[in-house]
C-alpha cells in the first residue's frame, strides 16, 4: 500500500508523467516503523543508450507526506565528448530538476531500512566529492551499481549485451529472484508439528 502511495506521488508531480515499462518492487526492510524508505534504481530513454540514475523516497506515515529526490552522475556539459576516452569533470545533478524521473523505462523499487537508506547516501555524495565521470568506470551505470552495493543487492557485473544504462537496469530486473510464496500458517496446522525435544 505505502509502495502504491509513492509510485502515486511520483505521477501527480507531473501529470505527463511516463509510466515505466518494467518495474519490480523488492523489500528488504526488517524493521517497520512510521516511516518507509524506498531506494529506486532506474533508468530512461530519450536517447540512443538512456542514462541510469537513482531515486530516494521516504513516506511518513504519521504525517502522510511523501518526499522523494533523485540523482544521477553526468560528465561536466564541456566536456562530454572527451569522457569516451579519459576521466573528464562530472558530478552529481539532480533529476527532479532536468526531468529524468518522467521518462522512466525501468525501474527497481527497494524498500529499505532507514541506516540502508542513509548508507546509500552516503555513497551518492562519495561520488559526488570526487568530481570525476569516466565512461565504464565512473559514469552512470556504475553510479547505479555503487548505490546497489551498498543497499548488498546483487548488482549484475556490465558486460556487452548490459553496457548501456537501460539494457543493465533490465538485466537487474531480470535477475531478481522471484519472492517465495507465503504459506498461511494457522494454529491447527501447527498443532500438527512432530513435537521438539530439547
Amino acid at each position: 500500500m505505502r509502495i502504491c502511495a509513492l509510485i502515486l506521488i511520483v505521477l501527480a508531480a507531473a501529470p505527463f508523467l511516463i509510466r515505466a515499462q518494467n518495474s519490480q518492487t523488492i523489500d528488504l526492510s526488517t524493521h517497520h516503523t512510521r516511516k518507509s524508505f524506498y531506494v529506486i534504481l532506474a533508468a530512461r530513454g530519450g536517447s540512443a543508450t538512456g542514462h541510469a540514475f537513482v531515486l530516494w523516497g521516504i513516506e511518513d506515515g504519521v504525517r502522510h507526506r511523501s518526499t522523494l529526490q533523485a540523482f544521477g552522475l553526468y560528465p561536466d556539459g564541456r566536456a562530454s565528448c572527451s569522457a569516451l576516452v579519459r576521466t573528464v569533470p562530472g558530478g552529481i545533478l539532480d533529476e527532479m530538476k532536468n526531468h529524468s524521473f518522467q521518462a522512466i523505462t525501468q525501474e527497481l523499487i527497494v524498500r529499505v531500512d532507514e541506516v540502508d537508506f542513509k548508507r546509500s547516501r552516503r555513497v551518492a555524495r562519495e561520488w559526488d566529492c570526487r568530481h570525476q565521470f569516466s565512461l565504464g568506470n565512473r559514469d552512470c551505470v556504475e553510479f547505479l551499481r555503487a548505490v546497489g552495493e551498498s543497499l548488498h543487492l546483487d548488482m549484475p557485473r556490465r558486460a556487452l549485451t548490459r553496457y548501456t544504462p537501460q539494457a543493465y537496469v533490465r538485466s537487474l530486473l531480470e535477475n531478481i529472484p522471484e519472492p517465495l510464496p507465503v504459506l498461511p500458517v494457522s494454529a491447527h496446522s501447527l498443532n500438527r508439528l512432530p513435537a521438539v525435544s530439547p
